[in-house]
């Protein structure tokens, strides 16, 4: 039969246990990162350029990660998010078979004859090159961190200047904190849920989107047109229930939200759009509010009608 001690020793070592999680939990709010879903931007260095290219190509990414599929992946997304600005954009398929043609281009070193060489292959006045910069995962049972960053650079094709260069981290946090020891498993579930490699796409589709808006677009006058409606781009997936999810929720907070999907070759794109409104100043506020609350901004569209 246990004595005293054995069985305060048993008793004292789950709530030691406890007593710990719990001390880490609160030390993770006071860090400032345990929130639902809440996405952050990290700048890394300011960008520079001067005007927007005309037509643009996207070479394949560098993955410093190591991880199979997502330089390519971060790529596809980049290109997305391009496609429906006032880019002229070279499809990926027709960049990719020009490198892999026999008596293709080599791409490195990247040098100013290679430029040309691209331009004139290609018909582009820049190209764009990137590098996955990281992929880091943190689970600590009752919060989880997931981050993706990657560095992109344009190039000019036609004297080789470097026109613009911009590097992000987009982190995606959850978690918080239980209040009760039932609450510690439900806790733990959640945010390893925020690990998955659906999250993986959501985290991608957030940065190429915020490096993708701040590439300046080229100088070029919107058509006459009698009338003109404002939609938001929130985001720009390959994966059909992907985009069928944040749909879904943008719908639970309150905003129009519907799904544009289109095939641009033989890739099909499903776009997030919110909207449309008649007013460039209320697309305008719901945007900042959609900022505020989801921590991305989204794309303003203006479509002649």
């Amino acid at each position: 039969m246990p004595n005293a001690s054995q069985f305060i020793s048993a008793y004292r070592w789950p709530r030691m246990r406890l007593t710990l999680l719990v001390f880490l939990s609160v030390l993770l709010l006071a860090w400032g990162c345990v929130s639902r879903r809440q996405v952050v931007y990290q700048e890394m260095e300011s960008p520079n350029a001067a005007s927007g290219p005309r037509t643009i190509a996207i070479l394949p990414f560098h993955d410093a990660t190591d991880s199979p599929g997502l330089g390519q992946m971060v790529r596809q997304s980049l290109y997305g998010h391009l496609s429906h600005r006032r880019f002229k954009d070279v499809e990926l398929a027709v960049v990719d078979q020009a490198l892999a043609d026999p008596g293709g281009i080599p791409v490195d070193p990247l040098t100013p004859d290679v430029l040309r060489t691209l331009g004139e292959r290609l018909g582009c006045d820049a190209v764009v090159t990137g590098r996955v910069t990281e992929l880091e995962r943190l689970f600590m049972g009752v919060y989880s961190q997931l981050s993706v960053g990657a560095d992109i650079t344009i190039h000019d094709t036609h004297d080789g200047r470097q026109l613009w260069s911009d590097s992000h981290i987009a982190r995606l946090h959850d978690g918080s904190l239980p209040l009760t020891p039932l609450g510690i498993p439900l806790s733990g579930v959640r945010s390893g849920w925020n690990l998955r490699n659906s999250q993986v796409i959501r985290a991608v589709d957030d940065l190429t989107r915020t490096l993708a808006d701040r590439i300046p677009e080229p100088d070029a006058p919107m058509r006459a047109a009698s009338k003109v409606r404002f939609e938001l781009q929130v985001g720009a997936y390959l994966d059909h229930q992907l985009a069928v999810d944040q749909r879904d929720a943008l719908d639970l907070m309150g905003y129009p939200a519907t799904v544009h999907s289109e095939k641009r070759q033989e890739t099909i794109w499903h776009r997030v759009m919110v909207g449309p409104y008649s007013e460039e100043p209320e697309a305008l506020r719901v945007r900042q509010q959609l900022e505020t609350q989801l921590g991305t901004r989204p794309f303003l569209h203006r479509q002649p009608l």
